[in-house]
């Protein structure tokens, strides 16, 4: 919480070529956050991050039929109630099969010590964040979020939806290509209300066309370069 560490990572040309490796610690870091972070923040936006401390290790959201143990038969089990939205780092781990969100975000499989992460930026990384369970979980209960808030018109719930995940505003570039994905993504769920039921699973308040738009607008939201890193 240092101010130095605080700072912004926006740096001038003449300031990058002064001094290209921050020796000086003139501007603040900016690396994406740490696989556990990622998944944590995501749930802390939605509003549904537990705060429960302490206890066995838990089983949260991850696709179905990533874990199975083949000696003696047993299946991710997922948790129930707030325990599927503990903090990361309860999360049960096995080193024959970690958790595969985590360690495409170079999380470690804890087979031998590591002395510090390496940061990645792959493909695979927006596979995850856009597709696994665990964020589009967390999308529907941000769309949740928005929804009770009361915001009625898409221009309102974007500009919530980016607040909360942020801190500020989005401009008006921002804005008017999310609003266009809620715009698109409604036209679309309009006419397959199957798939937007799907979409909405039972975490979402409602299974409608405007509910299923909204989780979309969330999980992009969520997957935002600005979101994702520390800057």
């Amino acid at each position: 919480m240092s101010a130095t560490y605080r700072q912004s990572s926006v740096v001038s040309t003449a300031a990058l070529e002064a001094d290209p490796y921050n020796r000086y610690y003139a501007r603040g870091p900016r690396v994406r956050l740490t696989a556990e972070q990622v998944r944590d923040q995501a749930l802390s936006i939605a509003g549904v991050l537990s705060a429960k401390m302490y206890g066995p290790s838990v089983m949260p959201h991850q696709p179905a039929g990533v874990w199975k143990s083949p000696w003696n038969g047993d299946d991710w089990k997922l948790a129930e109630g707030d325990d599927r939205y503990r903090w990361a780092i309860y999360t049960f781990l096995k080193r024959t099969g970690p958790y595969p969100a985590m360690i495409t975000f170079d999380g470690v499989a804890r087979e031998v010590c590591t002395a510090r992460r390496i940061r990645t930026n792959t493909p695979l990384q927006a596979l995850v964040t856009l597709n696994d369970e665990a964020y589009i979980v967390a999308a529907r209960h941000f769309a949740n979020r928005i929804f009770e808030k009361g915001m009625k018109t898409p221009n309102e719930q974007v500009a919530l939806a980016y607040q909360l995940a942020t801190g500020r505003l989005p401009d008006a570039a921002k804005a008017a290509v999310l609003t266009d994905l809620y715009k698109k993504s409604l036209t679309d769920f309009a006419k397959q209300k199957q798939k937007a039921e799907q979409l909405c699973g039972e975490e979402a308040c409602e299974s409608t066309p405007e509910m299923a738009a909204l989780v979309v607008v969330a999980n992009a939201v969520l997957n935002l370069d600005e979101v994702l890193v520390k800057g």
